[in-house]
Parts: C-alpha cells; structure tokens; sequence
C-alpha cells in the first residue's frame, strides 16, 4: 500500500540526516521486511485457514470480513506484515541473548527498540480475518518468541494504543500467563464482537487530549509498579487513528497528543529495562493524507530521537 512507502521515506530521510552525527551511540539499519514462514504462522493461525488464504479459498463472507479481494499480491502483503513484525522482534531478542550470555548489567545493556514500518493488524483470529487483517503480526512475533528465546522471554506485554481494540489479540491470548493484552480504545467504535482483553479501557467518542493521557499515565503507572506481573518485552500497536484529523477514529487527539502518548510508552520500556517493537496501526485520512502521514511517521522519528538521548549504547 502507498501509505506505507511513503512512511517509510519519511522515516529514512529523517534519520538518515542525523545519523553520521549519532551513529557512535545509536545503531540503526533498515532492512527488507522478510515474508513471515508457514511454520511461524501456525503458531499462532490455523493451519486450514493459511492454507486457503494462500491457496485463494475463501468465501465471500471471508473477504468482506476482511475488506479487500484476494489476490498474490495481497498473500504477499500479508506475509510481508506478518514476517517484518517477526523479524524486528527477534532480532533485539538475539541481542538481548548476546548480552544475558556476556553477563552485562542493567546499564552495560542499554535500550534496545526495533520497528516495524507496516504491521499492527490486532483484528485478525485464529482461523479468520477482519478489518483489514488476515492474520496478527504480534501474535505471530509474541509466539515466536515464547517458542525460540525462552531464556530471555517469559512474560510479553501488548501494548495497543489503536482507536480499535486489538480484539484478535485479545481472542487469540486469552488465558494465556504468558502474555497480557492491554488496549485503549473508543468505545464508539466496535465494528465487530468487543473481546476481553487483560486490561481494556474504553474512552467516549471526541475524547482529547488531557482524559486520554492522564488515562494512559495511570495505567501505564500501574505496569511500571509491576500490578501486572513483571515483563520482559514490550510490543507497542502504535495505530494514529486517534488523530482528530483521522476519519474513521472519533476520537479528538492532537498530533503534540500522539507524541506524548509514545513519550510514555518508550519510558515504561526504558524504566522496565525491557525490549521494546514498534509496529504501525490504523490511520485513515479524511481527504488530505498529510497528517496521518506525518503522525505515523512521527512515532519511528521519535522512537530513535528518544534512542539518541537516553542511551549510551543502543539499538
């Protein structure tokens, strides 16, 4: 999709002009988001179900779940969404590794965020797809890492800031201790069947910027204090469609709102000392793509900004 190059340019251009001037304390890299294996989408999807995706066998009920037609094209998309998530999160997951073997400390580790510039499609089941979703990059990532980094991944924290609820997600963990869904959402919003998620917070439609911040600071609080358990990696659903500017969000949250809100997710992930993956999310213009381009692209710009001041060694 064009909303995702665009980003992504955005994205480069930005760092990539300060990146000789930080690059002695901050390492980044873009790399080619892989297609997602078979073997690592049926962690977490139906086995029948990935293969009549792949294979064009679905219903017209199932594609109007989803809300575009099938095409290769689209299977490609959608292993690309999945295996980008997968492969950012692993790859601070194998650093994370490399520092636990070499015993350093809390400070020798430094932070380590990765992202995704495409993903965060949280409406996705089992064995169907909804919403623009054909299957869920997080889960896919949060079950690979519970299968190949146990020794450094126990405890996983979806964090999924979207105006939806990250309701596949909420579907696909539920009574599963080894991962907590936690998502804020309009609670005019719901296209489909509300899921239960760990800790869901449902705020009216045209909500702005002090209720939803204030809401964020205290849950996020309650994380940091450790009410939930103790976690060893965070994924962040970093959706824009709660930009007043966005037209299907209702919700009335200001682009210097949105900034603020992923201020609080990079400190929870840097005061835990945990590994933190970004992904994208909904954004929906009304007419004029400029603020949900810029809002998307914002939150990997602030991401490495937030990298370069707080880190001595990063990632």
């Amino acid at each position: 999709m064009e909303k995702y190059r665009k980003v992504r340019k955005r994205v480069q251009k930005a760092i990539n002009a300060s990146y000789l001037q930080h690059k002695r304390k901050v390492h980044c890299e873009f790399r080619v988001s892989p297609l997602v294996s078979f073997e690592d989408l049926v962690t977490t999807h139906c086995p029948n179900y990935v293969k009549r995706y792949m294979d064009g066998d679905q219903t017209q009920e199932e594609l109007r779940n989803v809300g575009f037609p099938w095409s290769q094209q689209g299977v490609d998309r959608s292993f690309s969404s999945t295996g980008g998530t997968v492969a950012a999160a692993t790859s601070i997951c194998q650093m994370r590794r490399h520092q636990v073997q070499r015993a350093l400390s809390d400070k020798e580790r430094g932070l380590l965020f990765s992202a995704h510039v495409a993903g965060g499609t949280h409406h996705a089941f089992r064995d169907r797809g909804e919403g623009f979703c054909v299957f869920s990059d997080i889960a896919v990532a949060a079950n690979v890492l519970l299968r190949d980094f146990r020794d450094v991944v126990q405890k996983i924290l979806i964090v999924d800031l979207d105006v939806h609820q990250g309701n596949g997600n909420a579907a696909l963990f539920k009574g599963v201790e080894e991962v907590t869904t936690f998502s804020i959402q309009c609670d005019g919003n719901y296209f489909s069947q509300k899921q239960e998620s760990d800790l869901d917070i449902d705020l009216p439609p045209g909500v702005t910027d002090e209720t939803y911040l204030s809401t964020l600071h205290h849950w996020l609080n309650r994380v940091r204090r450790g009410d939930a358990g103790k976690f060893d990696f965070i994924f962040f659903q970093a959706g824009v469609d709660i930009l007043e500017d966005d037209r299907l969000g209702k919700m009335s949250i200001t682009q210097h709102g949105i900034a603020r809100r992923n201020k609080m997710v990079f400190d929870l992930a840097r005061d835990l000392n945990v590994p933190l993956c970004i992904t994208m999310g909904g954004g929906y213009p009304r007419k004029d793509w400029e603020p949900i381009l810029q809002a998307h692209a914002n939150v990997y710009i602030q991401a490495y900004d937030f990298l370069v001041n707080h880190s001595h060694v990063t990632n």
